[in-house]
């Protein structure tokens, strides 16, 4: 595969919620070639504590890497114009609501700066999933570098492995 594609993943307080992690892939190639991990504490993003309980009792402990989550979504605007830089398409599993609302927070931050640098168009793993006539929504068994689940860059390793499988997929059609 000759395409430039970097695959997100987002861990925000509840559905609705603010992001407080993300993490990300970019492949070059059908190969991994850079990913990262950001994050801050969720006690400091917007969301209910019933969302929060959630999360603590469902998702791995993130180590914070910023300490507010606009620090966060700010390094992660930089990786993702590095990676538009080389061509990048940008990619997520059911991007709606937490990856889209991440998104639009990106763009909310600075939006003089960011309004036409955002994704577009955004692409989808579960859409091309469709396409390449598998379950969108398939529990898929995971990889070692794919584990834990709810971990961001795992998550995001997992969604790239899908969604370069169902584009070789539809390219045999």
């Amino acid at each position: 595969m000759g395409d430039a594609y970097m695959v997100f993943d987002v861990e925000s307080v509840g559905l609705h919620g603010e992001a407080y992690a993300v993490g990300w892939v970019a492949i070059e190639n059908g190969a991994e070639i850079a990913f990262g991990r950001l994050a801050c504490d969720p006690d400091v993003c917007r969301g209910t504590d019933e969302d929060r309980a959630w999360i603590a009792a469902n998702i791995p402990p993130i180590p914070p890497t910023h300490t507010r989550p606009s620090e966060m979504r700010a390094d992660f605007w930089v990786a993702w114009c590095r990676a538009t830089a080389s061509g990048a398409v940008l990619v997520a599993d059911c991007a709606w609501p937490v990856e889209a609302r991440f998104l639009a927070a990106c763009i909310d931050d600075h939006p003089d700066g960011r309004r036409w640098r955002g994704p577009y168009p955004l692409h989808d793993v579960a859409t091309a999933r469709l396409a390449a006539g598998l379950d969108p929504l398939a529990t898929v068994d995971r990889l070692p570098n794919e584990e834990p689940k709810h971990d961001p860059l795992a998550d995001a390793r997992q969604s790239a492995r899908l969604f370069l499988e169902a584009l070789r997929s539809v390219a045999r059609i």
